[in-house]
């Protein structure tokens, strides 16, 4: 007789791993779902907003500073998209002007493959103190939080995105500043990049070879300096190289490779700080029969260029003409036809352009150029002398009974009705709609017979 057994199985409960969000932004959107407000318009906007300002954002190059306004009326974002060479180093800065404290996101995006829908996020602005303000930018006596930054060295060239958002429900007026310059210090004292006269991958020996570094040419005994801060790993002679001295540059994990030195100041296992003098220029090894000079190289699994790991670039971007004094507010076109452009400057794509009249919403301000909303949503610039304030142009009288509507199509919400006879201040116009004054103070767009 054979016995059968019965038994339960037990299920495991499987319980989830908390959720960790893995920068502010992040952990701001998460505490929208614990309120239970992920559902809400507003909310839903704000994720939209965050959304768009990485995948349609503005085409800039460093250095680039613009002064912003964000309203508690509406969920908004800004994203910027640049360039970035590697040996490059990028410095963002944000300083928030608010009446009252306020939590407002700073987030760099690498695009994969320049992809806007496929974006990994490398950076989180941090607040920080900054010793020596940049102009423009902050003021003796700003508080960390009123100012945050951030610093990429790119392990390869790329297209990255900086994406500034605030949280729901406050104003503030704010500055972005972006520069970009060489992440490391010249390595020939007194002399630039004009003192390189061969270059990374130049032909040796009839093409049997490539140059593995550059060559800066400089008088004999011109003090050799470390590019940065590191450790140096060989300080000796080689038949080819001549007195050298490697440097491990640990924080960028580099090795950087100094030759033909005249002689070393220097010895194996010692720190150095970027400035330190390891030597002096000369011509040791195979350049016996060259002129002085110091052959510089980086090395990070393999030779890269060094070029642009030395190359300096202007930091100062152009100073601000535009009157910030209109950021928030509505301005228009003052003539036609005016170009309506993707990024600030003269050689931006245009997205189209603009009829005078045609009212702007004033969001931003750079150099010379607005950055403006215009009435069927979208975003770009215009130069900003090309606007003038929203002042009334004229009264019209309404003849029948009008709608006044949000937006300037017949779809849009219905904010206001004005009765026969009615005088409205005549603002601007966009296509068949203009953009009205009524005796009550509201603003919106009304089509008139």
């Amino acid at each position: 007789m054979m016995a059968a057994a019965f038994g339960c199985t037990q299920e495991v409960e499987q319980v989830p791993d908390a959720y960790r969000p893995t920068n502010a932004h992040e952990a701001y959107q998460h505490s929208l779902v614990a309120a239970n407000l992920s559902s809400s318009a507003l909310a839903r906007d704000w994720v939209a907003a965050a959304t768009i300002a990485l995948r349609r954002p503005v085409e800039i190059s460093a250095p680039f500073r613009e002064t912003g306004y964000f309203a508690e009326s509406a969920a908004s974002a800004v994203g910027y998209v640049f360039n970035v060479r590697r040996g490059q180093r990028i410095d963002a800065q944000l300083q928030i002007d608010a009446s009252e404290p306020l939590r407002i996101f700073m987030d760099l995006f690498r695009l994969v493959d320049d992809d806007p829908h496929a974006l990994v996020h490398v950076a989180t602005g941090a607040p920080t103190r900054i010793a020596s303000p940049a102009p423009e930018i902050s003021a003796p006596g700003d508080s960390p939080e009123s100012i945050r930054a951030l610093r990429l060295e790119p392990l390869r060239d790329g297209t990255y995105v900086l994406r500034i958002q605030p949280e729901l429900l406050r104003n503030a007026r704010w500055t972005v500043l972006l520069t970009a310059d060489a992440s490391l210090a010249f390595p020939v004292s007194g002399h630039t990049t004009r003192s390189i006269q061969s270059g990374f991958g130049a032909d040796r020996e009839g093409g049997r070879r490539t140059h593995r570094g550059v060559d800066i040419f400089a008088p004999r005994g011109t003090p050799v300096l470390a590019a940065s801060d590191g450790v140096v790993s060989r300080a000796n002679t080689t038949a080819v190289g001549g007195n050298i001295v490697w440097v491990n540059d640990a924080k960028r994990n580099l090795r950087l490779y100094y030759a033909h030195l005249d002689s070393h100041t220097v010895t194996s296992g010692q720190r150095v700080k970027a400035g330190d003098q390891l030597g002096t220029v000369g011509n040791t090894g195979n350049a016996i029969t060259t002129p002085p000079h110091l052959h510089f190289g980086v090395y990070a699994r393999g030779a890269v260029d060094p070029f642009p790991f030395l190359e300096r670039l202007r930091t100062e971007p152009q100073e601000l003409t535009a009157d910030a004094a209109r950021l928030g507010a509505w301005s228009r076109i003052a003539a036609s036809p005016v170009e309506f452009l993707l990024a600030p400057g003269r050689r931006a794509r245009t997205l189209g352009t603009l009829d005078a009249q045609t009212p702007v919403k004033v969001w931003g301000a750079s150099a010379r150029w607005y950055r403006v909303t215009i009435p069927d949503g979208r975003t770009g610039y215009v130069a900003a002398a090309a606007t003038e304030p929203a002042t009334p142009l004229r009264r019209q009288s309404v003849l029948g009974r009008t709608r006044v509507l949000d937006r300037p199509t017949a779809l849009a919400s219905v904010i206001d009705h004005l009765d026969p006879g009615v005088e409205v201040s005549v603002l601007g116009a966009f296509g068949d709609f203009l953009y009205v004054q009524t005796p009550a103070g509201r603003h919106g767009w009304a089509a008139f017979e």
